[in-house]
């Protein structure tokens, strides 16, 4: 059973044509299990939709490395997606931002990231996909920070995953899994939050852009 103690993650954001939904919804779902079932590397593979914009969705993807993601990408089962984001399908590019996963106090498995959501057609699994570009000079304080609130203990939190852009050091991205909106209301309440929203509340802004923030659901 493949695991991790630091998994490589990928997080994707795209807008579909309206015309190409159910093709891209088709390739995509062709991706997503041959990568659970043929690839040793593979630790998850979530797509989600928007909760304002159908059109609009998330992938998020973790692997033992990042020899497993390329693998990924040379697998068969990839080709398929390769050919279809060749035919002008989206209404912008393609936002892919990859980061090793900081903070698991125990040792990932499939097995462990499959049973957070293999519920979602019960319960509502609402997600936050984000991305913060802290300042250099408040880096330290901000990982502090970051590091505090995912330690945080809520029941309805299943997973808060996040890591530094492999490809733009200083910007960072995360994901969140929380069981129904119910649950993401829960933690945006809790003490340990609150110290995340004194330290983002700051003057002068500790970020260099504004923090980009988005909601969707499992699908």
């Amino acid at each position: 059973m493949p695991s991790a103690l630091a998994p490589f993650c990928v997080n994707v954001r795209l807008s579909v044509t309206p015309a190409r939904r159910a093709e891209f919804l088709d390739v995509i779902r062709g991706d997503q299990a041959g990568t659970l079932s043929d690839e040793e590397g593979s630790l998850q593979f979530l797509v989600m939709e928007d909760v304002s914009d159908s059109n609009t969705f998330y992938f998020h993807e973790e692997y033992v490395d990042e020899a497993a993601f390329e693998a990924h990408c040379a697998a068969p089962h990839f080709q398929p997606w390769r050919a279809f984001t060749e035919t002008s399908p989206f209404e912008a590019p393609i936002e892919v931002n990859t980061f090793v996963s900081r903070g698991e106090t125990a040792t990932v498995t499939r097995d462990e990231r499959t049973s957070l959501t293999a519920n979602f057609s019960d319960v509502e699994k609402y997600c936050v996909w984000v991305n913060l570009y802290p300042r250099d000079a408040v880096t330290t304080a901000f990982s502090d920070c970051i590091a505090q609130n995912k330690r945080g203990t809520e029941p309805l939190a299943k997973q808060y995953t996040w890591g530094e852009h492999t490809k733009n050091p200083g910007h960072f991205a995360f994901f969140e899994i929380y069981d129904k909106k119910e649950g993401f209301d829960a933690h945006a309440a809790a003490s340990h939050f609150a110290k995340w929203e004194e330290f983002a509340s700051q003057t002068p802004s500790p970020f260099e852009r504004d923090p980009e923030v988005f909601f969707a659901t499992v699908i």
